[in-house]
């Protein structure tokens, strides 16, 4: 099984099990709504029929009181329907002890009842009177008889049963399509992971290029998505860039060891000569310290972009700075015909560190003038604005960069000229001048066009 399988499978039983522990959470919240919707509304139908029971006793004990049992007998008799809308039957007796005779309303309830232990109480909770009770009764004492209203609680439950019906079949409705969005929803939540695992599966088998997604609007999930893509891409980069740079390392050390081997054994060839010994051995230093000085660049710049080597910030006059830095590389250029010029204002001073800003601008002036032709000018220019503490910018008018060469520059080791042989250098400086640019703070930028030249651009 592949593990791209593998990860699609994982990330689809972790999509079936939030959506049923989602499911399962929604189905217990339903139910214990439907528990208490269930139970406010029998509350307010045993108020209902509270009410109801409560005033027809009211009215038949007037009857009974003020004129006579016969009446009342005769008004139940004459008017059943009211009782028997309501599923109240009406019961006389000649004491308490007597068996209950019906008088009208509904037939169903049982004859031979206990009425006095269904009598409405206030003492009782209404869930006993109303739920756990079959009847609810009322007593209306006349001075020989006492009749019985009875109302047969059990009619209820097939209303009860209906709206609960009703409220089920809502509740499926509702699980059904709280189903189908929350799988959507839950899909589209974790189509970033599934991007990511294919991503990573691809990653583990080496395969780096994929097709770059199209640009959209940051809306919600897609800035997760869009987040994984810009991550891969930059690991690309990154892996892109190690692997050319240990292949620059290769190709830039076995030069020297290659002559180092040369000359041992020329000199092991030539050992009765010490002249020859000697320059052998004048020739494995020369090479070795080469070597020792690229990997020494290398360590440096690993320092600088880890940032392992921290800026001590102080006051720092930017014209002593480039003057120092002029004053080094008077004689470089005047020996190749360049002109080397600086254009400071007298007072720039800015929080930053020195011995840093030095060899950037060492860097970048080493640089302009080993691409400047004879007869060319090296301008160094440093100026405050209000928007930032110094622009500092080295012009020169050498050879230029190609746009599509101008984001490569900065790589390490990355030399536009491809035979790397041409220029001496190990295609470093720039890559240590932008990290130690990052590093203070700051920004640096290139404009340059073939054939006219460059500027490279330091903003702190």
């Amino acid at each position: 099984m592949s593990s791209s399988h593998s990860i699609e499978q994982a990330l689809a039983g972790t999509q079936r099990h939030l959506l049923v522990r989602f499911m399962a959470t929604l189905l217990l919240c339903l139910l214990l709504v439907e528990l208490i919707v269930g139970a406010i509304f029998f509350y307010d139908l045993f108020q209902t029929e509270k009410k109801i029971l409560t005033s027809m006793s009211t009215e038949y004990q007037r009857i009974l009181t003020y004129d006579s049992s016969d009446r009342l007998t005769h008004v139940l008799e004459a008017n059943p329907h009211r009782l028997v809308d309501n599923n109240i039957a009406a019961y006389w007796a000649q004491d308490n002890s007597s068996r209950p005779t019906f008088v009208a309303g509904d037939k169903n309830v049982v004859l031979n009842l206990p009425f006095a232990d269904y009598q409405i109480d206030e003492s009782r909770s209404w869930f006993d009177t109303f739920i756990v009770n079959p009847y609810m009764t009322l007593s209306i004492k006349g001075e020989q008889q006492q009749f019985w209203l009875v109302l047969d609680n059990r009619a209820r439950d097939y209303i009860a049963y209906n709206q609960w019906l009703m409220t089920f079949y809502a509740l499926i409705a509702l699980v059904i399509v709280t189903t189908v969005f929350t799988r959507k929803i839950i899909q589209s939540a974790m189509s970033p992971l599934v991007t990511f695992g294919d991503l990573l599966d691809k990653l583990k088998k080496g395969q780096l290029e994929f097709a770059e997604p199209e640009p959209e609007i940051g809306q919600g999930l897609t800035v997760i998505s869009s987040s994984v893509h810009s991550a891969v891409a930059k690991l690309q980069h990154v892996t892109t860039t190690l692997n050319t740079t240990v292949d620059a390392i290769a190709h830039d050390i076995r030069t020297p060891l290659s002559r180092i081997t040369l000359a041992s054994q020329s000199a092991l060839l030539n050992n009765a000569d010490p002249q020859v010994m000697r320059d052998a051995l004048a020739d494995c230093a020369e090479h070795a310290m080469q070597a020792s000085n690229m990997l020494t660049a290398l360590m440096k710049l690993n320092d600088e972009v880890t940032g392992k080597r921290q800026p001590q910030n102080v006051d720092t006059q930017v014209s002593d700075v480039i003057s120092k830095v002029v004053s080094w590389y008077d004689d470089v250029a005047e020996d190749k015909q360049i002109q080397l010029v600086s254009d400071v204002a007298d007072v720039l001073i800015i929080q930053s560190d020195p011995d840093k800003l030095t060899q950037v601008l060492v860097n970048l002036v080493d640089n302009a003038i080993k691409y400047t032709e004879p007869g060319g000018r090296v301008t160094i220019k440093a100026e405050q604005s209000s928007n930032i503490k110094a622009k500092i910018s080295i012009q020169d008018t050498g050879i230029g960069i190609d746009p599509k060469y101008q984001d490569l520059i900065f790589e390490r080791l990355y030399r536009v000229d491809s035979s790397r042989s041409n220029i001496e250098g190990y295609g470093l400086g720039l890559s240590l001048a932008l990290a130690m640019v990052e590093n203070l703070e700051g920004q640096l930028m290139v404009k340059s066009e073939c054939g006219v030249g460059s500027t490279f651009t330091i903003l702190l």
